[in-house]
């Protein structure tokens, strides 16, 4: 492939307005393929492309019914609204930290 078809980090960065920092930590987690060519990663503008289409695609895991935060994984959402016949996810921190057992339309006012 062309040189023009990578850029370095740098570039991504830029290109994404964001820090180095954080596409270097992107790369270094393998949530972004890099080429490593001595001690530089290049980026395939192909690569960059699958993972931003990626980022804006809905979690697998779904949203928690109080709190409104969404989550990758499923596991972070083990409980449900104990409304009968709801089952609204509800995630471990609204259940665990603030003791919440219903959802928005269930709670209890």
């Amino acid at each position: 492939m062309p040189a023009e078809n990578y850029m370095s980090l740098e570039e991504v960065a830029e290109f994404l307005g964001v820090t180095y920092q954080l596409i270097y930590r992107l790369v270094r987690s393998g949530e972004l393929p890099a080429a490593r060519l001595g001690k530089l990663y290049r980026v395939s503008r192909a690569d960059l492309e699958r993972y931003l289409e990626s980022s804006k695609t809905p979690a697998a895991g779904g949203v928690c019914s109080v709190c409104g935060t969404v989550y990758k994984s499923s596991g972070s959402l083990g409980n449900v609204c104990k409304e009968s016949g709801c089952g609204e996810p509800i995630c471990f921190d609204c259940w665990n930290r603030l003791g919440i057992r219903y959802c928005k339309k269930h709670a209890k006012k």
